[in-house]
């Protein structure tokens, strides 16, 4: 077991319960209360721009996979866009698919193609990308090995991790899983993380993100072991 400095504060979809989520007026909130990063989640359009929301649907029941860009609420950003206004941040890009509905998004390796695409060509540098599915983080790596990979679980994904994972994960503790894959980091939903597992993770070389760590009791447990905090509410825990 090592304590570490206290971990680094990441706003939640900008700052969720702050200000709307992902959109640039959240990521500029989140900023100004002084988180390092933003966390924020990437949908792939009709016309395969790469723009920020969370739920591949909207409340109508429209998918953003069908509509083109021009069809969007004004309020969701393109990657593009966010990654200019805040070009000196660091970025934790989502990116959704669903292996386990595949209709609601483009294949995995196609977002994650248009995306690495936007990628090239952006200001911002400290770019980390984090993939429930792990067909994504295998795309990421093929396309820009170079790039920074954190594997998100979930207890939904670890049950299903041939759905989730692939193959070739069985028998192995979630670190395990993850170092297995070469990506640089594991994100775990926070009231699933013990202590246990973030010894294994830190021994394996792996950085820790916990999400989404809310209270003042789950942030004073985990500060002090893992390397990010993912939180809706920045103000919470920042002067």
């Amino acid at each position: 077991m090592r304590e570490q400095p206290m971990a680094t504060i990441y706003g939640h979809r900008g700052a969720r319960a702050e200000r709307p989520e992902n959109t640039i007026e959240g990521f500029v909130h989140a900023v100004a209360r002084g988180v390092a990063g933003i966390e924020t989640d990437i949908a792939l359009s009709a016309d395969f721009c790469p723009v920020l929301h969370h739920d591949p649907e909207f409340s109508d029941g429209r998918r953003i996979k069908d509509l083109p860009r021009s069809e969007l609420p004004p309020e969701v950003p393109t990657l593009e866009a966010a990654l200019n206004r805040l070009p000196d941040i660091e970025w934790l890009l989502e990116i959704k698919t669903f292996p386990d509905a595949p209709e609601r998004s483009h294949p995995p390796e196609l977002v994650a193609t248009r995306v690495l695409e936007v990628l090239e060509k952006a200001p911002a540098q400290k770019i980390v990308i984090f993939v429930f599915d792990w067909a994504v983080l295998r795309a990421v790596a093929a396309g820009n090995p170079a790039l920074r990979r954190v594997c998100l679980t979930a207890p939904k994904t670890a049950q299903h991790r041939n759905v989730w994972w692939g193959p070739g994960f069985d028998g192995m503790s979630i670190p395990q899983a993850v170092a297995a894959t070469g990506a640089w980091g594991w994100a775990a939903e926070q009231k699933s993380l013990s202590q246990a597992e973030i010894d294994e993770a830190h021994e394996l070389g792996l950085k820790i993100f916990a999400w989404t760590v809310n209270e003042r009791q789950d942030f004073d447990r985990l500060a002090p072991w893992v390397d990010g905090i993912i939180t809706d509410h920045p103000s919470r825990f920042l002067a």
